[in-house]
């Protein structure tokens, strides 16, 4: 089931709930890179999230969005990088050179995670693994998310990636 957080209004949880919170809206609201990209959407988020702590609601993230969001900020890093200094530099000769830099951000990030949110461990199998390669055509999940809901069958997920959408299993909250 899909719900659009802008037209909710004043909906009631209860204390019980439990929100899971994709990368994409973790960087939203913890990475000013990203929040830049679409301020009204951050802020739509960050209201929701704000309005099911006041509820007493659980918010939790996925070891694999944190791998997921460090990644993203190198990446984004780089190629702010590139595209400010015409430079062909390398992703891997960049993260020698630059991983200081990078480092404060990610440690910034992580310190931020940790106070805002349940940190819960992602497994990998090698089960989960085949199932993602034999499902590969019939499905539009990337690697991460789908071993995240191979963890997480049916829960309720916050976030604005179109492709959990589709699956009839979770809660979507969206805007």
């Amino acid at each position: 089931m899909v719900f659009n957080i802008s037209t909710l209004g004043s909906l009631k949880f209860k204390s019980s709930n439990v929100f899971f919170i994709d990368t994409n809206v973790i960087l939203k609201l913890h990475h000013p890179p990203s929040s830049r990209v679409d301020p009204i959407r951050a802020g739509v988020y960050s209201n929701f999230i704000t309005t099911l702590r006041k509820q007493g609601c659980s918010l939790c993230i996925s070891s694999f969005n944190v791998q997921e969001a460090f990644y993203v900020v190198e990446t984004i890093a780089y190629n702010t990088y590139k595209d400010s200094s015409s430079s062909d530099i390398k992703r891997k000769d960049f993260r020698k050179k630059y991983r200081s830099a990078i480092g404060g951000e990610e440690s910034s990030l992580w310190n931020q995670l940790k106070e805002n949110y349940i940190i819960e461990n992602a497994v990998i199998s090698r089960e989960m693994l085949e199932a993602f390669i034999v499902s590969y055509n019939r499905q539009c999940y990337d690697p991460i998310d789908f071993l995240f809901t191979e963890n997480h069958p049916e829960c309720a997920v916050i976030t604005s990636d179109p492709d959990f959408i589709q699956d009839p299993l979770l809660s979507v909250f969206t805007c």
